[in-house]
């Protein structure tokens, strides 16, 4: 368990430096030194891509990342290799004919509000590719238990060179196409190192495509990899939906704006993604052992600490909504109930541990395909219903009210079929504690730290507001042990022994 715990443990750190980064950056700096078309260019390639490369995927990284721990024949994993590398190629090629045809109906889409993408449409073909490979090479690294190094190429790597490329447009030293075109060149210098790391430090191998045909488990493995398939191509529908439609009616401008607030509202939820990272092999490989007890008991040591930090970070964060949107330029304004409905519809997920997991790896993940439809068609139609008559807002309710159902959907299932959830009394207690500190942090005036300074005042307002709330939330979450886990952490801290060097990486 040692190496889950460095991995965790590295992974988060990356995890939050990477969002710090694009909260200063992207959320904060870049609405003042760039328009907010561009920022909603940026933002459309960047969705679409997610969208549009779980396709050429076909699921076949979910295969790997399913049954790796019981090929034991290192050739397997290698014919493996080979063979989805192979087909995901023929799937791009196919897919880049395909999006080339429908040309027409991409552009009638966005020419009446979003016509500064028009000129650039088709690379969205070069980030696909990009991105599809990569995540393979990724899938491969979170089998061999190491997703550090892929995630600080993904979270920091990545928002570095990004933060580059926007300076240097801003400064009029690439020109438009220029900046557009440096947005690939980005990913495609992360794309390289990921596969240097892979092929270098964890001996990622691929030989003789076709001999994985004669594999006896081939059938199963691709009716696996085609559940798999669509249920990524709905869970990405439904994530990144709303930034796809929104830009049709509203234009690149709203999405740009809309943009910043969704990105803080899901910072909530940067601790659920470091930590199911690395735990999804475990659970995989209790599955596999038919130990339930044992996904069980994880389950609900994850749930809670989730919902522990999920809350903390929702406490500040709300309780910090005027402060934050004066840093922005003053028509950003309009998406406030954005951040609300967003950083809520995110807690309640974290809330509900790792129903999704549990159920991608048990013999019952066909259940996950069918309510991942359901979400994506919910996803949809509210955001065709509700973004006309509530704009941004009506973008974020449809977010979080299909994530909420999805959810119910998922813990209903596990609770029939495994006879277990992760809700425990800890949950009611932090509730109390959570609208207790939000009510106090919210009647705290505004102090002026540095009269009429733009930034500086609000940031230490943020600053002197979130020393407050910690104080406010951890003492009683501590004195209620709502978190076992947590409580030995503080006492780790207070003991001094993490300071000096004095602990084991097995006592984090």
């Amino acid at each position: 368990m040692g190496i889950i715990k460095r991995q965790s443990l590295k992974t988060s750190i990356v995890n939050y430096v990477g969002v710090l980064i694009g909260v200063v950056f992207f959320v904060f700096v870049f609405p003042h030194i760039v328009s907010e078309e561009y920022l909603g260019l940026i933002g459309l390639l960047q969705n679409l891509t997610f969208i549009l490369v779980s396709l050429p995927m076909l699921g076949l990284a979910h295969v790997l990342l399913r049954f790796y721990s019981v090929w034991k024949n290192g050739e397997t994993t290698k014919h493996f290799n080979a063979f989805s590398l192979l087909i995901m190629g023929i799937a791009l090629l196919l897919f880049a004919l395909a999006y080339l045809l429908l040309k027409t109906p991409i552009i009638n889409t966005y020419k009446t509000h979003s016509a500064l993408f028009l000129p650039y449409y088709f690379l969205i073909i070069p980030l696909v590719v990009i991105q599809a490979y990569s995540q393979y090479f990724e899938i491969y690294a979170m089998v061999k238990l190491r997703v550090a190094v892929p995630a600080f190429l993904r979270e920091i790597g990545t928002r570095v060179l990004l933060i580059t490329l926007v300076y240097l447009f801003a400064y009029q030293w690439l020109s438009e196409k220029q900046f557009v075109y440096g947005l690939v060149l980005v990913y495609i210098i992360t794309f390289i190192i990921l596969i240097v790391y892979t092929v270098k430090r964890l001996d990622f191998k691929a030989s003789q495509p076709m001999a994985y045909l004669h594999d006896k488990a081939f059938k199963s493995h691709m009716i696996y990899g085609g559940g798999m398939l669509f249920l990524t191509v709905f869970n990405n529908v439904t994530n990144f939906l709303d930034s796809i439609i929104l830009p049709a009616y509203l234009g690149l401008g709203a999405l740009g704006i809309y943009l910043r607030p969704l990105v803080l509202g899901q910072m909530i939820q940067v601790p659920y993604r470091a930590i199911s990272l690395i735990s999804i092999p475990i659970i995989r490989e209790a599955i596999v052992e038919n130990n339930m007890q044992k996904v069980n008991s994880l389950n609900k040591d994850i749930a809670i600490n989730l919902f522990l930090i999920g809350s903390f970070l929702f406490c500040l964060l709300v309780s910090n909504v005027d402060h934050i949107f004066s840093l922005f330029p003053a028509k950003y304004v309009v998406a406030k109930q954005v951040l609300y409905i967003i950083a809520t519809g995110r807690l309640l997920d974290m809330a509900f541990g790792l129903n999704s997991e549990i159920l991608n790896y048990s013999k019952y993940y066909k259940y996950i395909i069918l309510f991942s439809c359901i979400m994506m068609a919910l996803t949809i139609t509210l955001n065709v219903l509700l973004i006309p008559i509530y704009g941004m807002n009506g973008a974020a309710m449809a977010v979080s009210v299909s994530l909420i159902v999805f959810n119910l959907l998922k813990t209903w299932m596990i609770y029939q079929k495994f006879h277990f959830h992760c809700f425990s009394k800890h949950y009611i207690t932090l509730i109390i504690i959570s609208i207790a500190v939000i009510g106090l942090l919210h009647m705290i005036p505004t102090i002026p730290f540095l009269s009429n300074h733009m930034f500086l005042n609000p940031f230490l307002n943020i600053v002197f507001k979130g020393c407050i709330g910690a104080f406010l939330f951890l003492i009683p979450t501590y004195l209620f042990n709502i978190s076992p886990d947590m409580n030995d952490f503080i006492k780790l801290v207070i003991s001094g022994k993490i300071l000096k060097g004095g602990h084991k990486m097995e006592e984090l």
